[in-house]
């Protein structure tokens, strides 16, 4: 059984996704427990931890300066909430489109596409915007959850709340070995704020 003790047990040190799980309050309540006992012995393992919780403070810092943009999984976002972050969130079925904006209080947009991803080993998307005619931002090994179903995108809000009136289109594409597949389209028509 590879629990994080015995995986401590082998390298000496607890892996990444436990303590990240552990600092997320993801793990169960035996995880928990194993975890603070090696915690308690272990001053590389403590050091380590801390460093995530610095990563997660910058990373959240950024999100709140609205200078990120990033594809993340439904945790994140429901953590976000729970630090008190307005979210504006737009669901998209794969070939629809949704009229959308940003007001000026919120702090997160979120486009949460839904995407058949069973059987899919990596995934790509290709984003165009109308603001920049033939420009084709290709983005590369996107995180998913192939039992979610959706593809969480969260924007940069500091670029987001200038844009003027434009549409997007986002491509996501399972990566296979002869090629790249369609897996669904995603066109958002954004309003820019009135008066914004």
């Amino acid at each position: 059984m590879n629990t994080p003790v015995a995986a401590a047990a082998t390298t000496g040190h607890l892996p990444p996704d436990v303590l990240l799980d552990y600092w997320l309050h993801d793990s169960d309540e035996a995880t928990t427990e194993r975890v603070d006992a090696h915690l308690m012995e272990c001053d590389a393992c403590g050091h380590a931890l801390d460093e995530l919780v610095a990563l997660g403070e910058g990373i959240r810092s950024a999100f709140r300066a609205g200078v990120v943009s990033t594809v993340v999984p439904a945790p994140f976002v429901q953590h976000l909430a729970a630090q008190g972050l307005r979210l504006r969130e737009y669901r998209v079925p794969p070939g629809g489109s949704v009229n959308c904006t940003v007001a000026p209080d919120d702090d997160v947009l979120v486009s949460r596409m839904e995407v058949p991803l069973a059987g899919v080993q990596r995934l790509d998307a290709v984003l165009e915007i109308s603001t920049e005619p033939g420009v084709r931002h290709e983005l590369h090994d996107l995180p998913f959850d192939s039992r979610a179903g959706e593809v969480l995108h969260l924007y940069r809000m500091a670029q987001m709340k200038r844009l003027p009136d434009h549409t997007a289109r986002l491509t996501l594409l399972a990566v296979e070995p002869d090629g790249r597949r369609e897996l669904g389209r995603y066109t958002f028509h954004h309003r820019a704020w009135p008066g914004g």
